[in-house]
């Protein structure tokens, strides 16, 4: 999948191939099951027509300028290796800065969308707009397709189990703990990738040694408290619990998210790793000393291993 910075490296590859695409434009902040819907009506199209798919994203929320952008479910790195599961050719990640949000709606369709990147065909989600303000609606767009004969399809919302899928539904659902449903919603495990790093060594010391992940800074965390998890590291998976949180049994403040890895005593230090939170187990509590922690966490052990024998 091709990724692009700018709409004029966009504009000259595309000039210099003599592509077309279909387009979409958004956040995609998950790659949900919404945003997956919208994916494969692009893939489908430009796949009939040997056209381009082609995603224009931010690298930043559209709402970060205003001071109000919600934490983003995936990192940047990881929305693009999801639409690229998604089939999607090409990528384009611009920065949403004031001067991209005062565009005109017409401004922003003509010179980026037909001259920049050389739409033939878009598809849009049930709510997108554009432009200035959000001036720019569903009835504006379908005018501009149809003024410069280019094809529009708006995909209606998704829905699982009565919930409408969004970006902001999920986020809900990571804050309480419902990670079951934040999971169906995505229609994938969320998930974090990052690095393993040396941590303080209490886990060890209690006989439960962990992983201790690096956080930037740019992640969204779920609920603090433990966790069913799989971990995956170049190519092997194993089970194990996670603690989100802060450990308040030692005083803590910074974030962080430690994993006991079950059934290896494998070393994991400085290698990169995806964690995938598959279940909630309880809450991150204080506890009255590093016995009574133990203890808890043999529990822990043991519900993870009566939820992994039912997958």
């Amino acid at each position: 999948m091709k990724v692009w910075k700018t709409i004029y490296e966009a504009e000259r590859e595309l000039n210099a191939a003599h592509s077309q695409t279909v387009v979409t434009v958004g956040n995609f902040d998950g790659v949900h099951l919404g945003h997956q819907a919208i994916m494969s009506q692009v893939t489908r199209i430009a796949k009939t027509h040997q056209w381009l798919g082609l995603v224009l994203t931010f690298s930043n929320h559209t709402e970060s300028f205003l001071g109000k952008a919600p934490p983003l479910l995936n990192t940047p790195a990881i929305r693009r290796a999801l639409l690229a599961e998604q089939g999607i050719d090409a990528v384009l990640e611009v920065e949403f800065d004031h001067a991209f949000a005062e565009l005109d709606p017409a401004v922003f369709f003509q010179k980026w969308l037909v001259e920049g990147l050389k739409v033939q065909a878009m598809v849009v989600g049930y709510d997108f707009r554009f432009g200035t303000g959000g001036q720019g609606d569903f009835a504006l767009l379908r005018n501009l397709c149809q003024q410069s004969q280019i094809r529009l399809e708006q995909v209606r919302p998704v829905q699982v189990d009565g919930i409408t899928v969004s970006s902001s539904a999920i986020r809900k659902y990571l804050a309480a703990g419902e990670i079951e449903i934040a999971n169906q919603l995505l229609g994938y495990s969320f998930h974090i990738i990052t690095e393993v790093i040396a941590g303080e060594q209490r886990g060890r010391k209690m006989g439960f040694p962990t992983a201790n992940l690096f956080l930037d800074e740019s992640y969204l965390l779920p609920r603090y408290g433990v966790y069913l998890v799989r971990v995956s590291s170049t190519g092997q998976i194993f089970y194990g619990v996670a603690n989100v949180g802060v450990k308040p049994t030692f005083d803590g403040q910074v974030p962080l998210v430690e994993v006991y890895l079950l059934d290896t005593s494998i070393n994991l230090y400085h290698r990169q790793v995806q964690v995938d939170f598959l279940y909630y187990l309880r809450p991150e509590v204080r506890f009255g000393g590093m016995t009574e922690l133990q203890e808890q966490i043999q529990q822990d052990v043991a519900r993870a291993r009566e939820l992994l024998s039912r997958l």
